[in-house]
């Protein structure tokens, strides 16, 4: 084989390889959406209710399980008191 036609082949396989990655991130893509139809109206962990503002959505957290198909949402004090658990642990081993 000259080197034109390995030149060609070459760039037909990164072709391939960019579209089927393409594909791949617009399926996970497609099931993220999905799953955030399921996106509770409160949090996950003291069922305060999740308020419909720039600063919330910036400042609560959202827990994504695709294999459960879990969402779960967490307010500002929740994930501060997780990272205080989490930290007292780490201190505890």
């Amino acid at each position: 084989m000259d080197k034109k036609h390995k030149k060609k082949l070459k760039r037909a396989n990164k072709k391939k390889k960019e579209k089927r990655k393409a594909q791949d991130a617009a399926i996970r893509m497609k099931s993220q959406l999905t799953l955030f139809s399921q996106l509770p109206e409160q949090c996950s962990g003291c069922n305060k209710d999740f308020p419909k503002t720039r600063e919330a959505h910036m400042s609560w957290r959202v827990s994504v399980r695709n294999q459960e198909k879990l969402v779960r949402l967490f307010c500002p004090d929740c994930q501060q008191q997780a990272k205080e658990l989490a930290d007292g642990q780490s201190n505890e081993i």
